[in-house]
């Protein structure tokens, strides 16, 4: 059984200033910084995104408004649309408007967590 490669992220907004847009960073220097945030977001290209941070909850309800299946998983919450795909956008320009250190990266080279999971 060959290793598990662990992933890519590209950045898409670091509003602590650590990583700059469109710089791509190693799984090891993501997981070396990310408890200094208070929501992570993680993207994938299959349209699932991750929500994960000790403040999480106070994004919940609004993710809820737009109609997201929001099934927390662990210390995390994995978001999907109904029929079309979650605006990663949207829920990152709430978490600034709400003045939180966040990080919003997109997954390179990891497949999707289960999109069937409920």
């Amino acid at each position: 059984m060959a290793p598990r490669k662990r992933p890519d992220y590209e950045i898409k907004l670091d509003t602590a200033g650590t990583f700059s847009a469109g710089q791509i960073i190693p799984d090891i220097r993501y997981d070396a910084v990310k408890e200094e945030y208070d929501i992570r977001l993680k993207e994938w290209d299959e349209g699932i995104v991750q929500v994960t941070g000790g403040k999480r909850e106070l994004i919940r309800s609004f993710l809820e408004e737009k109609r997201y299946v929001v099934t927390p998983v662990y210390y995390h919450y994995h978001v999907r649309a109904r029929g079309k795909k979650v605006d990663s956008a949207a829920i990152s320009q709430k978490v600034k408007d709400l003045g939180l250190k966040f990080l919003w990266a997109r997954v390179i080279g990891e497949p999707a967590p289960d999109k069937n999971r409920e």
